[in-house]
């Protein structure tokens, strides 16, 4: 055995979400970047930007796509429900596809009404949803939607990964299942958002050769689905 594989043991899988596609031309291309190069599995995409339309009709199949909700914070479970059945059909008449999980923009669906909402139609079709803490994961798999086992990624940093930390956490995956939250891109030319070049340090981390690597050591299957 090479001295930097790993014995068998538990297995690991995970899943590298970027958020925001959709949002802007240049966080798009850092996104299909970091799918056809780095690390990226799978992406959530925004549906009511100009930018949206291109952008879904561009994305690879091979790059499993969800819906990123936004609504504002404080939204009631039925008016949650009325905007999460209209953005998921957009996205599919945008996409071609049905999305694959759902998120929010800010963890919006993390409140509990409208986490209320996610898991009425989440659970119907056996959706993953993004799962914040072990808690909310209990109860998105209680719905009968799909949650991962773990969750990496906190959006209050910026940036999250820049290559150390990313690096550091890969190097820890715990057995089961990871979603890892991330934010590729280019500095935004449309957008406006405080998070702009702190994109750019994300997208270089998640493309650094050695994370692959790593992961290839450890043994850790790469999805973009559940």
């Amino acid at each position: 055995m090479s001295p930097a594989a790993e014995a068998p043991g538990p297995p690991r899988r995970l899943l590298v979400v970027a958020d925001d596609l959709g949002y802007d031309p240049a966080i798009d291309q850092g996104i299909f970047e970091a799918h056809r190069r780095g690390l990226v599995t799978a992406a959530s995409a925004m549906v009511d930007t100009p930018f949206a339309p291109a952008a879904l009709g561009a994305a690879p199949p091979s790059l499993a796509l969800g819906l990123h909700l936004v609504l504002p914070p404080g939204t009631g479970t039925a008016r949650a429900e009325e905007e999460l059945g209209r953005q998921a059909q957009r996205f599919q008449t945008l996409s071609g596809r049905p999305p694959c999980h759902l998120d929010s923009h800010r963890h919006v669906h993390a409140e509990p009404e409208v986490l209320s909402a996610l898991l009425g139609w989440a659970g119907a079709r056996g959706v993953r949803v993004r799962a914040l803490h072990p808690a909310m994961r209990d109860r998105i798999r209680a719905a009968g939607a799909k949650a991962a086992d773990h969750f990496l990624g906190d959006a209050a940093l910026r940036p999250c990964w820049t290559t150390a930390r990313l690096l550091a956490a890969l190097a820890e995956l715990p057995p089961g299942t990871s979603e890892l939250m991330c934010h590729p891109g280019y500095a935004p030319t449309h957008a406006r958002t405080s998070f702009g070049r702190e994109r750019e340090e994300e997208l270089e981390a998640l493309t650094d050769p050695r994370a692959l690597m790593l992961l290839a050591a450890r043994g850790v299957l790469r999805t973009g689905r559940l």
